[in-house]
C-alpha cells in the first residue's frame, strides 16, 4: 500500500496563527485516519469517525440504552453494526459512566482490538475537532479513505497491567510514562499519535514532570485549573484525581497555595491568577463549545492571543484525555491516591464511576507510600 501524503490543515484554515506544530501534527492524524487500522479498514474508520462527530461530545449525561443483548440481536444496516455504534457513542458521550462489566462484554464480542481503535480514532480526532469549534471554525472534513486491509496483528509481548485493555512490555517498563500514557499502546501508531498530540496542544516542549513551565503564555497552575475542572465536568476520576493533586503541587512550587475546594466554588479566594475566570471559561465550553467564541476577547486582553489558544487546546485536549483512561480502565497510580488521601472526598471524586475500581490508601498506608516515592526520587536524583 502507497501512502501519498496529503495536507489538510493550513494556516488559511483559521483566523487566528496557529503555530506550525499543530498543523504538523492535525495533517498526521488526518493522514492515520485515511489510511487502513489494526482492526477496521478505511472505509470502516470513516464510518466510525461519523458516529463520533454525530454524539457530539457533550459531559456526561444520563439516558436510557439498550443493552447488548438487544444490540447483538439488531440488524446492521450500514457499515457499523449496532454494538458499534453504541459502543462508540457511548465513549463519546458517556466515557465517565463506563464499568468493568460492560467493557468485558463489549470486548468479548468486538474484540480486545478493535475496542481499543474505537477508542483511539475518538481520541485523535475529537480533540482536533473540538479546538475547531472552540475557535468557531467547521471541523476540518474528512479524509478520503484509503483501500486496503487492517493488519489484524497485536505487537508482541503483551501484558495485563490493571487496565481493560493489555499493554505492552515496553510501555509498561517506560519510566517516563503515566499510566494513561501506555493505555492504548495495543495501539502503537495510535498510541503515538495520542502521545504527541497531547505534547503539541498541552506541554509543547515541557516535560510533565516539570513542577514550572516557562515558555508558556500560561503559568503551570493555571493550565492545571483547566485539565482539572474538565476532568472533573467529564467524571474522570483518573484525570480528575490526578491533575488535582498536580495542581496542589504546583501552586505550591510557584508560591500560589490554593485551597482546591475553588474547583467546586470558583468564588474562593485564590493566589492563583484568574482562577475564576478559567474555571467560568471552562465550564461553559464544555456544556457548549460553540460558546468559546465569546471568551476569546477577554481571554485575549488577558493572556495574549497565544494564552487564548493555549486555554482553548488544553481544554480540548483533556477532553481526549478523559476518553483515553476511562474507556480503557486505566489503574490510577497509587502515589497520587496517597497524595489527594482525603481531599478525594472534598471535592466529591469518590462520586464518580471510576472511583469503584480503585483503592484508596489511608494512614500509616499512605504515609508508607508517600514516604517511599520521595525516597525514590532522592535515589534516583543522587545517580
Amino acid at each position: 500500500m502507497t501512502i501519498k501524503k496529503q495536507s489538510y490543515f493550513h494556516k488559511e484554515s483559521f483566523s487566528v496563527l496557529i503555530d506550525e506544530a499543530k498543523l504538523t501534527m492535525f495533517n498526521r492524524i488526518w493522514e492515520r485516519i485515511a489510511q487502513p487500522g489494526y482492526w477496521w479498514d478505511a472505509t470502516e474508520k470513516n464510518a466510525i469517525a461519523q458516529v463520533i462527530r454525530a454524539a457530539k461530545p457533550r459531559p456526561v449525561y444520563d439516558r436510557k440504552r439498550k443493552s447488548i443483548t438487544e444490540l447483538l440481536q439488531a440488524p446492521t444496516t450500514g457499515i457499523l453494526s449496532p454494538l458499534t455504534i453504541d459502543t462508540i457513542e457511548r465513549i463519546v458521550t458517556e466515557s465517565g459512566q463506563l464499568n468493568t462489566e460492560w467493557a468485558k462484554e463489549v470486548i468479548e464480542h468486538l474484540g480486545e482490538g478493535a475496542y481499543a481503535e474505537l477508542i483511539g480514532i475518538t481520541i485523535l480526532l475529537l480533540p482536533v475537532d473540538l479546538f475547531c469549534r472552540f475557535l468557531g471554525v467547521v471541523p476540518m472534513p474528512l479524509p478520503t479513505p484509503i483501500v486496503g486491509e487492517p493488519t489484524r496483528q497485536y505487537p508482541e509481548n503483551l501484558r495485563d497491567n490493571g487496565a481493560w485493555i493489555r499493554q505492552t512490555q515496553e510501555a509498561i517498563d517506560d519510566p517516563n510514562l503515566v499510566n494513561v500514557s501506555r493505555a492504548i499502546s495495543i495501539l502503537p501508531i495510535e498510541n503515538g499519535l495520542r502521545r504527541d498530540l497531547v505534547e503539541t496542544m498541552y506541554m509543547e516542549g515541557h516535560s510533565f514532570f516539570d513542577k514550572i513551565w516557562k515558555n508558556k503564555a500560561l503559568s503551570r497552575p493555571q493550565l492545571e485549573i483547566l485539565a482539572t475542572k474538565t476532568s472533573m465536568i467529564n467524571q474522570c476520576f483518573y484525570c480528575a484525581n490526578g491533575h488535582a493533586a498536580i495542581l496542589d503541587i504546583v501552586a505550591k512550587k510557584a508560591g500560589q497555595k490554593s485551597d482546591l475546594n475553588l474547583l467546586n466554588n470558583a468564588s474562593i479566594e485564590s493566589a492563583i491568577p484568574q482562577s475564576t475566570l478559567l474555571l467560568e471559561v471552562t465550564e461553559q465550553i464544555n456544556r457548549e463549545p460553540e460558546s468559546a467564541i465569546q471568551f476569546h476577547k477577554p481571554l485575549t486582553q488577558i493572556f495574549g492571543e497565544k494564552g487564548m489558544l493555549e486555554v482553548l487546546a488544553t481544554i480540548a485536549i483533556f477532553n481526549g484525555l478523559n476518553r483515553t483512561s476511562d474507556p480503557a480502565g486505566v489503574p490510577m497510580e497509587e502515589v497520587l491516591l496517597a497524595v489527594m488521601g482525603k481531599k478525594i472526598d472534598e471535592l466529591a471524586l469518590s462520586e464518580f464511576q471510576g472511583v469503584n475500581y480503585i483503592r484508596v490508601p489511608k494512614g500509616l498506608e499512605r504515609i508508607k507510600i508517600l514516604l517511599a516515592f520521595a525516597w525514590r526520587r532522592l535515589w534516583k536524583a543522587g545517580q
